[in-house]
């Protein structure tokens, strides 16, 4: 059972189209360049993307295989991006993005996210600890991925 959890949550005002930064949250390459240590991130069916992230959690320096499952689909509003992490003996962790977009005008619209991060085992202990560092690497995605859009 998944224990501790943390959750995050914030709001982006993008120059760009909905249509426009939705296409670009579907975008493998543009995942792959927003998540820190991702080594690829590919397609695999239409509601689910498989990914290798290099991870480091103190000393332990790890290659994660990840399977990010999307759900609650309703194009171009929004989407739920799901995960489920088995660290073998550190345990498991499980994440969750709920993800809106808003139209705001002609060419702008807000992006909204909750993301939800629960952790069992090893991994759940240290959660707390690391609450801090995991909310630094979510807001990392969607600064990165509002910046890529800027400099498109």
């Amino acid at each position: 059972m998944l224990k501790n959890t943390i959750q995050i949550e914030d709001r982006y005002t993008i120059d760009h189209s909905r249509d426009y930064v939705w296409e670009k949250l579907n975008d493998p390459e543009i995942l792959a360049l927003c998540i820190r240590g991702c080594a690829f991130v590919e397609r695999t069916t239409p509601t689910n993307f498989k990914a290798v992230i290099r991870a480091h959690i103190g000393d332990i320096k790890k290659d994660f295989s990840i399977n990010l499952d999307v759900d609650d689909q309703y194009a171009p509003a929004q989407y739920t991006l799901g995960t489920v992490v088995s660290a073998g003996l550190l345990g498991k962790a499980q994440g969750q993005a709920d993800v809106d977009l808003e139209e705001a005008g002609a060419d702008q619209c807000v992006l909204r996210y909750v993301a939800t991060i629960k952790g069992g085992g090893l991994l759940g202990k240290v959660l707390p600890l690391i609450e801090g560092a995991a909310s630094r690497r979510v807001r990392e995605f969607f600064d990165k991925f509002v910046e890529h859009l800027e400099d498109c």
